[in-house]
């Protein structure tokens, strides 16, 4: 065996036995009678054994940056076109994952402040409204994307009962079924759902009529992070995988609003495709 052999079998062993280790400490804690029965099963896979599903399914961390938000763990939620830093987000919790004990002094701070813990109604409020701002402009680029097959499936009043390639594409991007109706009228809504937001101060800035996205400008060399240059584009300007990005970041973090208010009774981001408002303040004002 080469040195490059030695090191790939010794870093594999190394990160098995963390694998192992990360899993223990799950079932020592408690933390596994918490778990979704998908979790479960990903637990118990051994490590290599992890497929595309998997990692997908765990990839919230948007929503955890949300739940730490909505603790005490996290002084702000980043725009909605920036994510949490994921470093932070780990030292905040003070969670090592190896080790059970530290998981279980998280759960008990928790418990021992929630006696005393207030939220103020209108900073929530805010919060949960910009969360809901960007999520219909996330839904809303999914249904100019498919306005065209949308149209084609309303001429044809389509009586079939099996799920069509439309209704997949709108369920794996958790698109209510009701917002189907509002793809023809989007290029008129959309500039009055920008001007609004903006008004309520949901969104920073308009650009073209729309969400205006602050981007970073190319530098020639290398220009220190607070030095960096930025611009503002209209939402739909984005590159096709950027777009992506931005509607993952507002579903992980709906996703996590949703469950905290009990929207929904499991982790799950299915659930979240016919929500259309989750603000319970809002509806009692």
């Amino acid at each position: 065996m080469g040195l490059r052999g030695e090191q790939t079998a010794n870093d594999d062993d190394r990160k098995a036995r963390a694998v192992e280790a990360i899993t223990s400490a799950l079932y020592e804690s408690g933390l596994d009678d918490h778990a979704t029965a998908t979790e479960k099963t990903m637990l118990d896979k051994p490590y290599k054994t992890w497929e595309y599903g998997d990692y997908v399914y765990g990839d919230h961390w948007e929503a955890l940056g949300v739940l730490q938000w909505l603790l005490g763990r996290q002084h702000a939620i980043p725009a909605y076109y920036s994510s949490f830093d994921r470093a932070r987000l780990f030292q905040n919790s003070g969670i090592m994952p190896a080790d059970p004990s530290t998981i279980e002094k998280f759960v008990d701070s928790f418990m021992a402040s929630q006696i005393h813990q207030t939220f103020d109604a209108h900073q929530l409020r805010r919060a949960v409204d910009t969360s809901e701002a960007w999520i219909w402009r996330a839904r809303a680029q999914v249904l100019l994307g498919l306005r065209d097959e949308i149209s084609r499936a309303e001429s044809q009043q389509s009586q079939a009962t099996q799920e069509t390639p439309l209704d997949e594409a709108l369920r794996a991007r958790h698109v209510p079924h009701s917002l189907r109706k509002l793809a023809a009228d989007l290029p008129k809504t959309i500039p009055l759902a920008a001007r609004c937001a903006y008004e309520k101060k949901l969104i920073g800035e308009i650009e073209s009529d729309d969400f205006g996205i602050a981007v970073e400008m190319k530098e020639d060399g290398e220009v220190p992070a607070g030095q960096r240059r930025t611009a503002t584009v209209p939402y739909p300007n984005l590159e096709p995988e950027h777009l992506d990005a931005l509607r993952k970041i507002a579903e992980s973090r709906f996703l996590a609003f949703a469950w905290a208010l009990g929207k929904i009774d499991g982790w799950d981001p299915a659930q979240t495709g016919e929500l259309v408002s989750i603000n319970p303040i809002n509806a009692a004002s």
